[in-house]
């Protein structure tokens, strides 16, 4: 038996962003989203998810915009303009042992709460922006939350690759080795506290190089059990950041509602699910 998440990331990060996801939902094959509590439609985006009974999960941000804590509290999270450290920089310190880990578990829990406030319903489950929670500083401060909170299952970002199916950047590809052998790497602590994960994961290998016919490759050789599929659509945005503006949100929109793979998904018996229904 085949199950297919396909999770689209970073819902309420933007109205144009969530917008894709709401329609890749009701006209496609989205059947799960995470939700960033500190975006700009993150409010309406939750009101949304509640309403239509989108299957949501945590999008845990340490990379991007500002705090839902005070900034004062957090303070080794942020840069001199009170806003995160980009991706690379947060990387950079947590390696050095430069961010305090009272500041990561009360912006954790903080966000936790928001989603709780907002969402009205526990999380499905729980990933982070630019994959943060794999972090092997970050797991250790992240498992106590997700247990308290009753979050059961995680994202694990394993990717056989290279991917076989089409040519990937070198430095993308050498990205995705990095997170997928952290993710590895930290499975077993995840695991003993009874925070499960899908059997398989794909959609390292997909972003940049989004399309129907590299979907349509991935799909067919889905292996037995539930993979979860990441995905980032999006409606045009041309004055959001450089990954909004990027055709790939627009290709993944239609990648996503293509009206032959339900067809496709039936022919090759693999059922579309959220996290938790297994």
């Amino acid at each position: 038996m085949r199950t297919l998440i396909v999770n689209a990331d970073d819902l309420g990060i933007n109205p144009q962003r969530s917008h894709g996801i709401f329609e890749a939902f009701e006209f496609g094959i989205v059947s799960s989203a995470t939700l960033i509590v500190n975006g700009s439609d993150s409010e309406t985006a939750a009101k949304h998810a509640h309403e239509r009974k989108l299957p949501t999960g945590l999008h845990w941000n340490l990379t991007e915009g500002s705090p839902i804590s005070n900034a004062a509290d957090v303070a080794s999270l942020l840069s001199r303009d009170d806003a995160f450290l980009d991706r690379h920089q947060l990387r950079r310190s947590l390696d050095e042992g430069a961010i305090d880990g009272t500041h990561i578990e009360r912006e954790l829990r903080a966000q936790a709460e928001w989603f709780l406030d907002h969402r009205r319903e526990a999380p499905t489950h729980v990933d982070g922006h630019h994959h943060i929670h794999v972090h092997p500083t970050i797991v250790p401060l992240a498992i106590p939350i997700l247990l308290r909170y009753g979050i059961r299952f995680v994202r694990l970002p394993i990717e056989p690759l290279p991917h076989f199916g089409w040519e990937i950047a070198p430095e993308r590809l050498e990205a995705a080795k990095a997170i997928s052998a952290q993710a590895e790497a930290v499975r077993p602590l995840y695991e003993e506290n009874g925070i499960g994960s899908t059997n398989h994961f794909r959609g390292l290998a997909l972003v940049g190089s989004a399309s129907k016919k590299n979907l349509r490759h991935i799909l067919a050789r889905l292996p037995e059990g539930t993979t979860e599929l990441m995905v980032h659509p999006g409606s045009a945005n041309p004055t959001g950041s450089e990954f909004d503006r990027d055709p790939q949100r627009l290709t993944e929109l239609a990648m996503l509602t293509d009206p032959e793979l339900p067809e496709m998904l039936w022919e090759r018996k693999m059922t579309l699910g959220s996290f938790g229904e297994w």
